[in-house]
């Protein structure tokens, strides 16, 4: 497995990946002070962050990707199908006031970025389409056997519209051989635990 830091700031898990020399950050959401207190405590200085990418537009993970990025000059990681959501989270900043940085998406970053682009940088893997908990949905694949999947449902907890997706999401994700699975809001866990689900909740 990656070696790997988790960063939790109010119940929600952001995700340091080591790239030999630097770190990719998996998601950002709220909580700028917390967020800096816990990497000090780990001793990572923001300009050590290269690379940082979203797995959703929703507040609690994409709230303080261009912060991070402003204060680490660090290149986003981005597929395509989020760019258009991008205003959805500065409308929902916009209506609920406090501060926000819009996301920018930079001529340099990395757009739907192939596994060989990916592997040049140090991340041996693939972005992966998972809707199920919102339409922008990606996760990260290791080859390594880990994935972030943000908050991707679980299919015992789907409702009845979400369950196609959120169903065929899981079975990319273990067709792709995923065994450990890191979620935003819960431990890691292990494949075996979503197979079990899939059988019960999906056909």
């Amino acid at each position: 497995m990656e070696n790997m830091l988790t960063l939790t700031v109010n119940s929600t898990h952001f995700y340091l990946v080591d790239l030999r020399p630097g770190w990719l950050l998996v998601d950002a959401g709220w909580g700028l002070t917390q967020f800096t207190a816990q990497l000090k405590a780990y001793q990572i200085p923001f300009t050590a962050i290269k690379y940082v990418l979203f797995t959703h537009h929703h507040p609690d993970h994409a709230g303080l990707i261009q912060d991070v990025r402003n204060a680490s000059g660090a290149k986003l990681i981005i597929h395509s199908k989020q760019i258009p959501f991008l205003e959805n989270l500065r409308a929902f900043y916009a209506k609920k006031g406090g501060t926000y940085v819009p996301i920018r998406v930079e001529k340099d970053d990395l757009v739907n970025p192939s596994r060989e682009k990916l592997a040049a940088i140090g991340i041996r893997g693939e972005i992966l389409e998972t809707p199920g908990h919102s339409e922008d949905s990606i996760s990260l694949a290791m080859d390594s056997g880990a994935a972030f999947i943000g908050d991707l449902t679980v299919p015992a907890a789907a409702g009845e519209e979400q369950i196609g997706e959120v169903c065929q999401s899981w079975k990319l994700l273990l067709a792709h051989g995923v065994t450990r699975f890191y979620h935003s809001h819960a431990e890691p866990f292990a494949a075996d635990q979503i197979r079990g689900q899939l059988a019960a909740a999906c056909r």
